[in-house]
């Protein structure tokens, strides 16, 4: 619910970020001189032409082109629609976000709020993704979910949605960020997963109701995936896809940054493989995540089985111990006292049969 002051403060934002000219830099520069959105539309067109760069055309939209009729039916609509409005200076304002730059001056949401203590990771990725790719994907973010971090991607087709189901089903929380207004969910065929997402996480996005999409809003999105997280992980991206635009804003943010490697000649490799060469992290398991940022480690709890099947003494041994979290294979080998040799029998046993699954570095875990 906004209440009276909230929502008279959104319809002087929406008015001025809605006159020509107007962007978010000189939005908030605007309300840093002046004190407040309002105090900016009502200001004299003498102090509006003090301020460096700002012409007397932009003057004079600021004086002319004010529409707050328009602004109050929009804000109404907000209202209507139940999104939380986020300014600059909301306690929910998504606190990494909030030390961006480029951070938006105005965030809507729906679903719940990032507490301070949340750990954040973005994975990004093609949306023409490989099988394997959508595989990777899945199975880091359902790790990063069981370790009790968040998943933030931007539910496009491929990596994306692949990241948020993933961390879904590992039971933690996901993030989107929409290039959409939140009443216009992209792509439709997301639909579903959206629901889940909002009842199992949060979906931000910085439109305003009724904007049409443009093919140039989902670029702008990517500084606020990046924004909201600690680091962000690049898994499968051409030569010239979006999640490299992502790469770049989590560099300009001061963001830890990690890339999936892949086949040399392989076309959505490039982009990952080049961020791995400029210097992001080589990342190939949840493990590299953690020695990367390594306040984000935390006790990863696989999934236990609602009804196993048929086993063996010796694979419930091993069950019991993956249930622990993933595991090296030398490792699971001392625990369970059985050479190398007899328990890599038992784990082949164990994935024909669907119960494990192998991750990069001879690393094994319970399966998804």
């Amino acid at each position: 619910m906004i209440g009276s002051e909230q929502k008279e403060r959104l319809i002087d934002t929406i008015a001025l970020l809605s006159i020509p000219g107007i962007g978010r830099t000189r939005f908030m520069r605007l309300v840093d001189r002046f004190g407040s959105p309002a105090q900016v539309l009502d200001a004299s067109s003498d102090a509006l032409k003090s301020i460096p760069g700002l012409s007397e055309k932009i003057v004079a939209n600021l004086k002319n082109v004010c529409d707050r009729d328009a602004s109050k039916q929009i804000a109404a609509r907000i209202a209507q629609l139940g999104w939380a409005v986020l300014f600059q200076d909301s306690p929910d304002y998504p606190p990494l976000l909030a030390q961006a730059v480029d951070r938006p001056p105005l965030l809507f949401r729906v679903g719940d709020p990032i507490d301070t203590d949340d750990k954040l990771i973005g994975i990004v990725g093609t949306r023409h993704a490989t099988e394997g790719g959508r595989r990777f994907a899945h199975r880091l973010a359902a790790d990063l979910a069981r370790a009790g971090i968040t998943v933030v991607s931007g539910m496009a087709e491929g990596i994306d949605s692949a990241a948020h189901r993933g961390a879904l089903e590992g039971g933690g929380k996901t993030i989107a960020v929409w290039g959409t207004p939140l009443d216009q969910v992209y792509p439709a065929s997301n639909r579903g997963l959206a629901e889940q997402i909002r009842n199992q996480g949060a979906i931000y996005s910085e439109y305003l109701p009724g904007v049409e999409s443009s093919a140039s809003n989902f670029p702008e999105r990517n500084r606020i995936i990046s924004g909201l997280s600690e680091g962000v992980i690049v898994i499968e991206a051409g030569k010239k896809s979006g999640a490299l635009i992502t790469a770049q804003s989590a560099l300009d943010q001061g963001r830890e940054l990690m890339a999936v490697p892949g086949p040399p000649d392989a076309p959505k490799s490039i982009g990952t493989n080049q961020l791995i060469k400029q210097g992001a992290r080589l990342l190939t398991c949840v493990d590299d995540v953690f020695e990367e940022i390594p306040r984000l480690k935390g006790q990863i709890s696989a999934r236990r089985f609602k009804r196993q099947p048929d086993l063996t003494e010796i694979e419930r041994q091993i069950v019991d111990i993956l249930s622990e979290g993933p595991i090296q294979i030398d490792q699971l080998s001392r625990r369970a006292d059985i050479t190398v040799s007899n328990i890599l029998e038992y784990m082949l046993a164990l994935e024909l049969k669907g119960v494990v699954q192998e991750l990069p570095g001879k690393r094994f875990v319970l399966a998804d």
